[in-house]
C-alpha cells in the first residue's frame, strides 16, 4: 500500500456556547464538526477549494473513528493538527485536538474520505492536492 504525508497544519478555535449539553460541557458530537471546519480550512489555505468547486468534484466521508479523551468546556480555547495522508485511493485526515492553555489532548480524530467526480462516481485524489504531499 503506498502511504505518502503532508505536513501538519494547525487551526486554532475557540468552543461556543451553542455547542453545549445539559452538563456545560460542549458536546461530544462536535469533534466531528471541529475536524470537518479543519479540513476545509487546509483545502482553502492550499487554494484548492474552488478549484475544487468549479470543477464539481466533492469529498465525501466514509468512515471516521473518534477517540474522547476530555470535555471541551464553554470558551475553551483549542489547536487542530491535522496530518493528510494518502492510502490507495483515499484521503485520510488524522487531527489531534489540544487545550491551548493546558496543552492536554482533547480528543484525536481519524476521518477517511474519497473524491467524487462531476458524474458522483470515485475519482483519483486531485495532482494539485498530491503536490502537497512529500513521500514519507
Amino acid at each position: 500500500m503506498n502511504h505518502s504525508k503532508s505536513k501538519k497544519y494547525n487551526y486554532k478555535i475557540q468552543a461556543r456556547g451553542y455547542e453545549l449539553d445539559s452538563y456545560g460541557h460542549v458536546n461530544n458530537a462536535v469533534y466531528l464538526n471541529y475536524a470537518e471546519q479543519a479540513r476545509w480550512q487546509i483545502f482553502n489555505e492550499l487554494g484548492l477549494l474552488d478549484q475544487f468547486i468549479a470543477s464539481g468534484m466533492k469529498i465525501v466521508v466514509i468512515e471516521n473513528h473518534i477517540k474522547y479523551i476530555r470535555q471541551i468546556k464553554l470558551f475553551d480555547e483549542f489547536e487542530i493538527e491535522t496530518q493528510m495522508e494518502k492510502s490507495a485511493h483515499f484521503l485520510l485526515f488524522k487531527h489531534i485536538l489540544t487545550n491551548t492553555k493546558t496543552k492536554k489532548t482533547l480528543s484525536k480524530v481519524m476521518v477517511k474520505t474519497v473524491f467524487l467526480d462531476e458524474n458522483d462516481k470515485p475519482c483519483d485524489i486531485p495532482e494539485s492536492l498530491l503536490e502537497t504531499f512529500t513521500e514519507a
